[in-house]
């Protein structure tokens, strides 16, 4: 008798591996959009706690066209050149006064507050010069004789040279703006002692008395 040989049943497909694979793929799609999104909230979390980092120094502003509207040249430089060196912006101050005097604006005060400057950027030498300047332009300008017993003191450090230089303030303007504060800076220069600023020098910030006295001229000016 003929045995009838049972045919071998071939494997089929899991009928679930399409829907697996499905679900597979959703879920990953679906944790990509959940992870992109918890990003975004955490970096505007971040943004919103963690505050903007500012860069040290000092502010710098730029003038409105209109500070110099109408003026020439030479005026509207000197307007720019005391606009930067009210803010203490040596740099631009010198550049501006400079380009002034090139064209023909050139006084006694021009020179002083250029010779301010010049010592504020270290450059004894050349503010001296500018004082010196002033002087032989203006001989009753009191400040550009003033500032040189500063510069001789504190810059150039001939305390001597500083002392001649108040006497002669105090002869020329006895009553003069400076003149309590050349007698006591006289004291101090004679005694070799730094001691405290002078009364007239109430401006904090700078790095000796007669720099104070600078930057209490600078306030003067922005006061009027």
């Amino acid at each position: 008798m003929t045995k009838t040989k049972t045919p071998a049943v071939q494997p089929t497909p899991s009928f679930w591996l399409p829907f697996a694979a499905i679900g597979v793929v959703g879920g990953l799609l679906g944790a990509s959009i959940t992870y992109l999104a918890l990003r975004q909230s955490l970096q505007q979390a971040s943004t919103a706690v963690s505050p903007a980092i500012v860069p040290v120094g000092p502010t710098r502003h730029l003038p409105s066209p209109e500070l110099t509207a109408g003026q020439n040249p030479a005026e509207a430089a000197r307007t720019l050149g005391n606009f930067y060196y009210d803010q203490q912006n040596w740099p631009d101050a010198i550049k501006q006064y400079r380009s002034a005097i090139l064209l023909g604006l050139d006084d006694a005060n021009i020179r002083t507050d250029l010779g301010n400057a010049y010592r504020f950027t270290g450059r004894a030498d050349d503010a001296l010069a500018e004082y010196r300047h002033a002087q032989t332009q203006d001989p009753t300008h009191e400040f550009s004789l003033f500032n040189q017993g500063g510069l001789y003191l504190e810059d150039l450090k001939q305390p001597e040279k500083a002392v001649e230089i108040w006497n002669q303030y105090l002869v020329r303007f006895p009553t003069g703006r400076n003149a309590d504060a050349a007698r006591q800076l006289i004291i101090q220069a004679r005694s070799g002692a730094a001691g405290p600023p002078p009364p007239a020098a109430a401006t904090a910030g700078s790095s000796s008395a007669t720099e104070d006295l600078i930057l209490k001229q600078i306030k003067s000016r922005q006061d009027k």
